[in-house]
């Protein structure tokens, strides 16, 4: 009986298996893990994914994100684009100063300034592919998969007649799909993407709050503006950038509700932070003999990394001189330093620390030998090192990194530092001894891993249950918000607090008529009187 109930269990994976197209551009490694590993888990799973990568930043082609895709479909850079990064050394430039510039948003206009026009290249050139679209065409993929970082691959799905899209941001959350679905932004308390303050703020804190997330918005709308612009006249579907994003099936977000701010959500927000995270638990977590001999060396051990993005080797002399001096003033902890360059022999006087280009940093935290982590705050590695339950000292360099460095400390495992002091080494010094020397950071961080272990529902069969129930119902137009079609007054309810004020300002003023009459009335009659007395 044993072989015809196997037949059956592969012929049922065979009945529920689908189809899915992954949009994922060559642009950034966080974007492109979060969307690899969305693949994994729909791989796993038993389905057939294909994954469409258009090479946006040439230095990132080789991005996948995934190790089980298989089906791999390229894109070549437009030759505009990288006569545009070739020019303005974009790549070079934003890791040499992002140690020095604000970490506002504000001081990214000189990097993004040219991203709206890129993304339109992007859409032009990759709609001119008209043998890959028509191949793409005869699929028939059930379901799509992408980020709302570039709206063109919203309307590629359209043009090839993919019914049921599910956008998946790598970040917390994007403010034009916030508008597009209507969904309440909540900047009088909700921390923006790239909030530098937490969600207790007073009226300044608001008012900055509200130009971030004002900002943001208008990035985006900038960018998808243009891009539509880029559309061919060919194109049939809708040039409305809020049409394409709220028609969504769901809307996956890089956050976990147990690790980031409260925050009012529709229906279709869902969030799947964490699916991509191995815990020791998880048994999928192991070390190579080479780390493990690193981690045996010492009884204390920290981990140095400030993610892809940001080079350690291009960091300014005396930011560099400053660790050392940490370094060699704590000979009895072993440093793991993310450092870019090759045979750098930057530390060969320093037998407690090892230089590496690349480690495997999930498997490193989940090591019960690990002691603290020193990171950028990405939040990548915010959710790894909220998930492996270490306690941290989160040095945020700039965009969101911020805001995940503030929302990891409220849980009290983490100790933020400002960037500006890492010229001080004794700044740094005692930011990692406090960090140390203080149990409670790691009883902290620890309770904040058992709570993500514990939590309802596991991210990863979050993603798994809701792409089945999207490939099988679609898009549902009952889970659409009608905020998503009012205008700003009506939407904040400011037409009904016109239409009271100057309801109540006509009762005002008729009052102030019949008084005012009234009293003409009776000095009138006490007039007349007066006469009638004389």
């Amino acid at each position: 009986m044993k072989f015809p109930i196997f037949l059956f269990l592969i012929l049922v994976e065979l009945c529920f298996s689908y189809k899915v197209l992954v949009f994922n551009p060559a642009f950034g490694a966080s974007h492109a893990n979060f969307l690899g590993k969305i693949s994994d888990i729909l791989i796993d799973a038993g389905n057939d994914v294909t994954m469409l990568i258009p090479i946006f930043v040439n230095g990132k082609k080789e991005l996948v994100g995934s190790k089980k895709v298989k089906k791999i479909i390229r894109i070549d850079q437009d030759p505009r684009i990288a006569q545009i990064h070739k020019e303005g050394s974009t790549e070079e430039i934003m890791r040499k100063t992002i140690w020095k510039m604000d970490s506002a948003i504000t001081s990214m206009f000189g990097f993004i300034g040219n991203f709206s026009k890129t993304a339109a290249y992007q859409t032009e050139y990759m709609f001119q592919q008209t043998e890959l679209i028509e191949q793409l065409r005869k699929e028939k993929f059930d379901l799509a998969i992408t980020e709302s970082l570039f709206l063109g691959a919203f309307a590629l799905f359209d043009e090839i007649g993919i019914r049921s899209v599910i956008n998946a941001d790598s970040t917390l959350y994007m403010g034009g799909m916030k508008g597009a679905l209507g969904e309440p932004a909540a900047i009088s308390y909700y921390p923006g993407l790239f909030s530098s303050i937490d969600d207790k703020m007073n009226f300044f804190g608001r008012v900055k709050n509200a130009v971030g997330y004002l900002f943001g918005l208008w990035f985006s709308v900038l960018k998808y503006d243009d891009e539509i612009v880029a559309f061919p006249k060919s194109y049939k579907g809708s040039r409305d950038w809020r049409e394409h994003l709220s028609n969504v099936a769901f809307n996956f977000i890089n956050s976990n509700q147990y690790i980031d701010y409260a925050s009012p959500t529709l229906p279709k927000t869902v969030f799947v932070g964490g699916m991509q995270v191995n815990t020791k638990k998880s048994g999928k977590s192991t070390l190579s003999k080479e780390w493990n001999d690193v981690l045996s060396l010492r009884k204390t051990n920290v981990l140095v990394s400030f993610g892809s993005n940001a080079y350690s080797s291009d960091m300014p002399d005396e930011f560099k001189k400053s660790f050392l001096e940490v370094f060699a003033s704590m000979p009895e902890t072993t440093f793991i330093w993310k450092y870019e360059v090759a045979n750098a022999t930057l530390v060969d006087h320093l037998p407690n620390v090892k230089l590496t280009t690349w480690m495997p940093q999930n498997d490193i935290l989940a090591d019960d030998r690990l002691t603290l982590f020193i990171t950028h705050g990405g939040l990548g590695s915010s959710v790894e090192l909220a998930y492996q339950g270490k306690p941290a000292v989160v040095i945020p360099l700039m965009a969101d990194q911020p805001r995940n460095a503030h929302m990891l400390t409220r849980h009290g495992g983490a100790l933020q530092l400002d960037k500006t002091w890492l010229n001080n080494s004794e700044k740094l010094r005692e930011a990692i001894q406090t960090v140390l020397n203080d149990v409670s950071y790691k009883h902290n961080a620890e309770r904040l891993a058992k709570i993500l272990e514990d939590q309802p529902h596991k991210p990863k069969d979050v993603v798994l249950k809701h792409c089945d129930f999207a490939v099988q119902f679609g898009p549902l137009d009952t889970l659409n918000s009608e905020g998503r079609l009012l205008n700003t007054f009506q939407y904040y309810s400011v037409d009904i607090v016109l239409a009271i004020f100057v309801i109540l300002s006509v009762i005002l003023f008729v009052v102030y008529l019949v008084i005012k009459l009234l009293f003409r009335f009776l000095g009138r009659l006490f007039s007349i009187s007066k006469r009638k007395v004389d």
